[in-house]
């Protein structure tokens, strides 16, 4: 059977993040029920269109959707085994936050065969957790790693935020290593226009220089520490790298569910009436998406607000920058600039071996420009 993903999305949070411009709000719990009837309804949509391919990779994110009761993860889970086929070992993440699980939760979740937990701790000092909005302290940061592992998780993803004004690179780095996660996602701090963050003066990006200093050293010592650096922001452990995150680079198929997810098949959406590779993104808010799903006098409907159709050219560029942010690279037959491959390799910005080509850690920094000249 062909394979593909799921992502889940759950649009709520307690509270959001200064630096955040993800599409979540604060829930009620009526909304939390309605909406979780409307994953499911969703689900039953596609059971006709997808009956003869299986699932590797389920991804529950958002928001944050540990704030779910265990019935209420059960539900959707459930809901995903009847509509659709799902492979066995299945990688089943969820994503959570240090404040919103307890160790009963974990352990109801891994029993509910959730196998890999995602904690957004972002930063091992309380001064940085306080300026990002944050709800947690470092201590409970600690105390989420050993609740979890108490609960049998033997998969766990960090994400760690770095390039903030005053942040002690080395307290980050000596972090992981103290709890040791099998992958850990480091994301430079991206300030998106329109956040709390966005107004703030103090936080400006890096200059180039800088970047590069604060990458390389990160690399390097996740290396150092037992890392593979597989991907431009994610580091694993040998044998521990996501399969999920590994689908959407590799240019697979994913479904997505819930209000605000984004969806992308290869073969189309026929479900839609369309052949042509498109990715597609649901609607939102909830309370559209839900009246949308649920129908009104048992007529449901796919909950599409917009498709995009790729054509040759798209595909191949997306094919090439997805490719590039791995450490897989891509083939030197794709390169349309041939001549400057020397150039960057002498500058050391790109590895060439045979006919694949890599970025290498310096490479890596400025990846949207060499695509560019490349491409």
């Amino acid at each position: 059977m062909d394979s593909y993903s799921v992502y889940i999305h759950i649009p709520y949070c307690k509270k959001k993040c200064r630096y955040c411009s993800f599409l979540s709000s604060a829930p009620e719990v009526k909304d939390l029920d309605t909406y979780i009837e409307g994953i499911q309804a969703e689900l039953k949509l596609y059971k006709p269109f997808l009956s003869n391919r299986e699932i590797k990779s389920i991804f529950i994110g958002g928001g944050t959707p540990s704030l779910l009761e265990p019935a209420q993860l059960k539900q959707i889970i459930a809901a995903i085994s009847v509509s659709l086929n799902v492979k066995d070992p299945v990688e089943i993440t969820i994503e959570a936050n240090p404040e919103s699980i307890s160790t009963e939760k974990l352990k109801a979740m891994y029993n509910l065969g959730i196998n890999r937990l995602s904690i957004g701790l972002q930063s091992f000092d309380d001064n940085v957790l306080k300026s990002l909005g944050r709800l947690h302290d470092v201590q409970s940061s600690f105390t989420a790693i050993e609740k979890a592992r108490s609960a049998g998780f033997q998969n766990i993803n960090v994400d760690v935020i770095y390039g903030i004004p005053s942040q002690d690179i080395a307290r980050e780095l000596d972090g992981i290593k103290k709890i040791a996660p099998e992958h850990v996602s480091f994301y430079y701090l991206t300030i998106e226009q329109g956040t709390p963050l966005s107004m703030d003066k103090i936080f400006k990006p890096l200059n180039d220089d800088s970047f590069q200093e604060l990458y390389t050293r990160v690399h390097e010592e996740m290396i150092g520490a037992g890392y593979e650096h597989y991907e431009v922001s994610n580091f694993a452990k040998p044998g521990f790298q996501s399969v999920h995150n590994m689908n959407y680079w590799q240019r697979g198929d994913y479904l997505g569910i819930g209000s605000g997810a984004h969806g992308f098949f290869k073969t189309g959406l026929p479900w839609i009436g369309m052949t042509a590779q498109a990715r597609y993104e649901n609607a939102y808010p909830p309370s559209v998406y839900t009246e949308k799903v649920l129908g009104s006098d048992s007529n449901p409907a796919f909950p599409i607000s917009r498709v995009e159709v790729l054509d040759t050219d798209a595909e191949t560029l997306e094919h090439i920058f997805l490719s590039l942010r791995t450490w897989k690279g891509i083939n030197t037959n794709l390169v349309k600039n041939q001549k400057l491959l020397q150039h960057l390799a002498d500058d050391g910005l790109i590895q060439i071996t045979g006919n694949t080509l890599k970025l290498t850690v310096k490479g890596m920094c400025v990846m949207d420009g060499i695509v560019t000249e490349l491409f």
